[in-house]
């Protein structure tokens, strides 16, 4: 049934991958090499083309409130891409939301969080700019080294991101829709 799903949306994907930055074809790792063995940093990417409308704000302890990434406004079915070249070590649902969640050779892992629909699978090995999915009607994107959550503004290194407020021009929140 997966693989129906995954053929079945492959010319929406194709469509979608028209239209995304152009990817540079790339190889996985050999086999017994780490992928935390990389060379130079890693450059990461915005994963979408979106506002953000709620920023990092790290909790003050474990279970703490706070947001661990940054919280988008996009379009539904935006496209999401990798932010950086890696191997996706999650791809799947986590209390009825799906999410992709690739490791990179400087070890550090990016969660893609709130996605429509996914185009990967665990295992594969992605490049910086190829389509991960798309994404709901809110997206999500985290840096973790380790179990530490990273301020994704001070990771990424290429494009541009703009932090708006999370009220609209009218003081309505952006993120009601949420439930925030």
């Amino acid at each position: 049934m997966v693989w129906g799903l995954r053929i079945g949306w492959a010319a929406v994907a194709g469509l979608v991958f028209l239209s995304s930055p152009t990817v540079p074809e790339q190889v996985p790792p050999l086999e017994g090499d780490s992928v935390l063995q990389g060379e130079a940093p890693e450059e990461y990417r915005p994963p979408i083309d979106a506002e953000v409308v709620d920023h990092f704000r790290p909790p003050a302890h474990v279970g703490a409130p706070g947001n661990r990434g940054f919280e988008y406004d996009p379009e539904p079915g935006q496209p999401v891409w990798a932010s950086a070249d890696g191997e996706v070590v999650f791809a799947g649902t986590v209390v009825h939301n799906r999410f992709v969640t690739v490791l990179h050779r400087d070890g550090l892992r990016t969660a893609y969080g709130y996605l429509g629909w996914i185009a990967v699978a665990e295992g594969d090995w992605v490049v910086a700019g190829q389509l991960l999915g798309t994404a709901s009607a809110r997206f999500f994107f985290s840096v973790r080294a380790g179990d530490d959550y990273l301020d994704p503004g001070s990771v990424l290194t290429t494009g541009h991101v703009r932090l708006v407020s999370h009220r609209d021009p009218h003081g309505r929140s952006r993120l009601s829709a949420y439930g925030k």
